[in-house]
């Protein structure tokens, strides 16, 4: 899987988030993640949540496919509570 995103995006996202996009594997190729529809404007977006052990806190990572050999990462940040009680939610049930 090849994995891209826009320079100008990481260095904002670095700066918001405290985390870079080239990191956004560590939660697409986790193995216990949640996949979401994140619906925004015509393109068809995609939200995982997932806990990465490297960092020890459930992230969540926003992509689109642009084919299906690459991931185009919008945004990488830490989940926010609700997504945390959704993704422990998840869990419990899985």
């Amino acid at each position: 899987m090849n994995f891209t995103f826009d320079p100008v995006k990481d260095v904002s996202n670095l700066s918001k988030h405290g985390l870079s996009l080239a990191d956004a594997p560590l939660v697409f190729n986790a193995p216990d993640k949640l996949t979401l529809t994140s619906p925004r404007g015509a393109e068809a977006r995609w939200m995982d949540i997932a806990l990465v052990e490297v960092a020890g806190v459930v992230l969540v990572l926003v992509y689109v496919l642009r084919d299906p050999q690459e991931v185009r990462a919008i945004s990488l940040r830490r989940a926010s509570r609700q997504e945390r009680t959704l993704y422990a939610n998840w869990q419990e049930k899985d």
